[in-house]
């Protein structure tokens, strides 16, 4: 009699943590670039950190700096971190910017791929939401620095694209206007 009660309370447990872990993944499933800058911003503060990759061009980390500039709210503690300083990925919500061949957060993200540079073409970059485990990751990305920067600019300016979907790209170059396309 105590076992079968045993073996029920460990089910009963078992049942609600599968329905509290599916919850919280339909959750994250739910959100799309349309919500941007939810989820990085709770209760008017950051509640999230940008990598830079530590080699890095220069231009990643202006990118990153104004992308924190522009979402201006409460920082409560650092908001821009090498990708050598983070241990773990999936701890927070994170905003990675660069390409997997100068920043080892995109590289993790995008499966280590053999070649960095897999999925990325002359003038064009990607803005794509991850699922992080409980979190939630934004790679803004390009071939080049010149097209990461295109990238940032348009999350600085979030407010006058159509931001949709799970991930967009933009074509252009940093000094004309940009080409947003939803990817499904």
């Amino acid at each position: 009699m105590v076992i079968v009660k045993n073996i029920r309370n460990i089910i009963f447990f078992y049942t609600i943590a599968i329905i509290i872990f599916t919850a919280s993944a339909l959750a994250i499933k739910n959100v799309g670039l349309a919500d941007y800058p939810k989820p990085f911003i709770e209760n008017g503060v950051l509640n999230s950190i940008i990598i830079v990759g530590e080699n890095a061009h220069a231009g990643d980390t202006i990118g990153a700096l104004d992308m924190a500039i522009s979402l201006s709210f409460l920082v409560e503690s650092r908001v821009i971190m090498l990708d050598t300083e983070i241990d773990n990925i999936k701890e927070q919500n994170i905003i990675v910017v660069g390409g997997p061949c100068v920043n080892m957060a995109a590289a993790e993200l995008l499966g280590w791929p053999l070649k960095c540079d897999n999925d990325f073409e002359p003038g064009k970059a990607k803005i794509k939401l991850f699922d992080n485990g409980n979190n939630i990751a934004l790679l803004v990305a390009g071939y080049s620095v010149y097209d990461t920067t295109m990238a940032c600019r348009v999350l600085v300016n979030y407010a006058d694209y159509n931001l949709a979907g799970n991930e967009i790209e933009v074509a252009g170059t940093i000094l004309n206007n940009f080409i947003i396309e939803t990817v499904e």
